[in-house]
This record gives C-alpha cells, sequence and structure tokens, in this order.
C-alpha cells in the first residue's frame, strides 16, 4: 500500500517573532514541521520555540540529508524562513522540491550579507550607500579617509537587531570599532572575519525608515511604512519609536517604488521583507533588508491601522497567489489611524527582584498592546541595540496629538518602572 503524502508547510527556525508563524498556519488547518538551523543553535533564539505547534522537528545539526530524509515522507507546500537565521538555510531547502513559491536561487547570498546585498543593487543600477568590506583596519582607514564628511558606520556583514553597529566620526572611532568587532561571535554563532564600512547616511540629512512587505510570484505589495527615530547610545543609534506613514504622505510613493525595485534585484520573489531604507536629499537609498517577517512587531496592531499585515498576507503569497491579489486590493481602514510604535529602553540593569508594575502603561488612553520580557527576565540589561530592548507597544488613535501626550507619559513613568523591579 502506498503512503498518502501528507501536505506541510516547513517553518525555519520559527523562533522569537517567527513562533506567530506556526500557529497562524495551523489556525488555517494546516500542518507545520519545524526545522531548526545551526545558526539558531543558542538560548538567545531557541528560549522562545514552542514544539507543540509543530507535527515534527527537525535539526541542520543532524545534517543536511537527514533533514531531506525527514522531509521526503511529507508534500511540501511551501518553506519559510521563520526569522533571519533561518533565510539562508531555506535558500538552500527550497531546490529540493521543485514547483513550490521560493526566492530566486541566483541572489541567495545577496539576501544575507549586506556587502553582497548593496552590491547587487548597485548591478541593477540602484541606489546603495557607498560601502567597503575588509578585514584589514588599515584598509578600512585608507577607505575612510576618501569620505569627505567623516562620518561612516561599521557593522558585521550578516547581523540583526543592530548587534555590532558603531557610528564613528573620526579615524579613532573606526580603530575602536574594528578593534571591537573584528574576530568577534554573532547572534548566529559566526565569526566576524570581515567587517562592512558604509558611508553615515543618518548624521547626513537622511530620514529612516522602516517598509514591511509581501510578495508573491514577484509580485510586490507594501504592507506598512514607518518613520524611524533613534537617539546615540555610545556609538550605537537605539530605536526609540516609529510613526506610522500613509500611503498619501508625500515619502511613501518614492519609498514603495524604490522597495519594489529592491525586493526584484534581490531576488525575493516570494514571502514577506523587512527593509530599512533611508530617504537621502537624492532619493531613497537601502539599508539593509531581511527576507523574513519583521522582529519587533505586533501584526494585530498593524492589521487594525493598515487593514493587512506581513502575517495575514504571508499564507496567501505562497499557497493562493489569486487569493493574495484580492486582499491586496482591499480599501485601507476609515476614518484614518494613527499609529506610534514604541520601543522601551532601560537606562539601568541589575538583578530583578521585583515585577514590574506596567499597569500605568496599560491604563494610557491610546495603549493598544505591548509585547515585552519584563515580567520573565531575573537580570535587566541597559538597552543598547534591539536584542537588549526589554519590549515594545503600540499607541493607536484617530488624534495624533493624543499619541503624542500618551508617548510623553510613558517616558515620564518608565525610569520609575525599571528602577521598581531592582534591588535596592
Amino acid at each position: 500500500m502506498t503512503a498518502v503524502p501528507r501536505s506541510v508547510v516547513v517553518l525555519v527556525d520559527p523562533l522569537r517573532a517567527g513562533t506567530k508563524l506556526a500557529q497562524l498556519f495551523n489556525g488555517l488547518g494546516l500542518r507545520c514541521v519545524a526545522v531548526l538551523s545551526k545558526e539558531s543553535d543558542s538560548e538567545f533564539w531557541r528560549a522562545s520555540f514552542r514544539p507543540q505547534d509543530f507535527l515534527l522537528t527537525l535539526e541542520e545539526a543532524d545534517g543536511f540529508e537527514a533533514l531531506l530524509r525527514g522531509l521526503s515522507a511529507y508534500e511540501v507546500a511551501c518553506v519559510v524562513p521563520g526569522g533571519e537565521s533561518g533565510v539562508a538555510l531555506t535558500d538552500r531547502l527550497t531546490p529540493h522540491f521543485p514547483g513550490i513559491p521560493a526566492m530566486a536561487p541566483r541572489t541567495a547570498g545577496a539576501r544575507r550579507d549586506k556587502y553582497h546585498m548593496a552590491e547587487a543593487l548597485i548591478r541593477d543600477g540602484l541606489a546603495a550607500i557607498p560601502h567597503c568590506r575588509t578585514g584589514d583596519v588599515f584598509e578600512a582607514l585608507e577607505w575612510y579617509g576618501t569620505r569627505s564628511d567623516g562620518r561612516v558606520v561599521v557593522k558585521p556583514l550578516a547581523g540583526t537587531s543592530a548587534e555590532g553597529v558603531r557610528f564613528c566620526a573620526s579615524a579613532g572611532e573606526v580603530r575602536a570599532a574594528f578593534a571591537e568587532l573584528l574576530g568577534s561571535v554573532s547572534l548566529f554563532g559566526q565569526t566576524n572575519d570581515e567587517l562592512l564600512v558604509q558611508q553615515d547616511v543618518l548624521h547626513t540629512g537622511g530620514v529612516e525608515y522602516t517598509v514591511n512587505s509581501v510578495s508573491s510570484r514577484g509580485r510586490h505589495h507594501v504592507t506598512d511604512v514607518w518613520r524611524m527615530h533613534r537617539r546615540m547610545v555610545g556609538a550605537t543609534a537605539v530605536c526609540t519609536y516609529s510613526d506610522l506613514v500613509h500611503p498619501d504622505e508625500a515619502e511613501y510613493g518614492p519609498l514603495a517604488g524604490y522597495l519594489h525595485d529592491v525586493l526584484g534585484s534581490l531576488g525575493i520573489d516570494n514571502g514577506t521583507a523587512h527593509s530599512e531604507i533611508m530617504l537621502t536629499p537624492d532619493g531613497p537609498v537601502l539599508i539593509e533588508t531581511g527576507a523574513r517577517v519583521e522582529g519587533a512587531c505586533d501584526p494585530g496592531a498593524v492589521y487594525t491601522v493598515c487593514g493587512r499585515s506581513q502575517n495575514s498576507l504571508l499564507p496567501l503569497s505562497y499557497l493562493d497567489p489569486q487569493g493574495f491579489v484580492h486582499a491586496i486590493r482591499r480599501p485601507r481602514p476609515e476614518p484614518r489611524l494613527y499609529a506610534r510604535h514604541v520601543y522601551l529602553l532601560s537606562p539601568v540593569e541589575g538583578k530583578v527582584v521585583r515585577a514590574p508594575d506596567l499597569s500605568g502603561i496599560r491604563a494610557l488612553p491610546t495603549f493598544h498592546g505591548m509585547d515585552t520580557t519584563l515580567d520573565s527576565v531575573p537580570h535587566l540589561e541597559r538597552t543598547v541595540n534591539l536584542a537588549t530592548c526589554p519590549g515594545n507597544l503600540y499607541l493607536i488613535s484617530p488624534d495624533p496629538e493624543r499619541i503624542e501626550a500618551d508617548y510623553t507619559a510613558l517616558r515620564t513613568m518608565e525610569p520609575h518602572i525599571y528602577a521598581g523591579m531592582l534591588a535596592d
């Protein structure tokens, strides 16, 4: 007797924000198989894994051939990266399942390595940030000397959560960044043997935006655009909040048009992408794109204000392209809602001895929802990047002035929340 194929959705590293994806597909009556990559083999990633959401869990550490044997018992409908650590393995797996929606194999390297990402844009005639890739600090300093503005950013080639991103305004700061980062190990367990040095477009008149999108068979749709605000913590620009940009605002069209070209250049033909774009006086230019869902994000909040989200469109993009086209044509909510995506910022660190009192935040009139680790961490870390951000939340209202007032109140009460958690 021949076994009946069992159709499954394969999620590669469904961790942290990616944990929502299994619940999303399961809720539609689809079964999921989890594949855990070598890049996610640390407590930072694996602590969020929910094995109960999956029919089967496979490990890349057991060997690539073992992965293929494990999946051979099923009819694979699609392979979806659950986060940045799963992008490369997704690209390696999809060619073994002909006919499923995938990303273009020729540009796989450009979807993780930020140097190859920028080079792909240049190859296709798109704007890219001037850059230098090197493992030699003297070569980096020589390139730095060619920059007329004296400002650059040093970062890992394939990082995440702003880990290792250093803003430099002098040769000494470039040298210090290389001394700190070269040879360090990333959150993905990779040694940073080379670094990327880029022109600092944040401090030369650029405005930063995050642009989220979903693609299906090469058709790209922008789900939401946010104007980012940061503040410097040491040599790192830490996210403080971002404001929703509506489609009729002046910057939306140029950002969306440029992103469509970027997604084509990077071969992101199917699935989601989270992109950071700087809008400069000369037009938009890509900082980086991740071929996966946004990390620190509440898809329910995005759906409320935009009428769609990456998560709501993701199953359609892979499994129902006609349904995807219908969904992206739906009108956006009326009356218009404004939204602010707020990142919690701890200026202190220490042992946690008391649960946080978050009642003041939850009582704000525009409060929509919050995702935080404050109620579970034994040690509070000082916020220096997204990886050490203790949570994020959304303020939503038809009145932007009400949001501004609540945001001010939130920042006023926030230090007292952290102080109340720590030992005296």
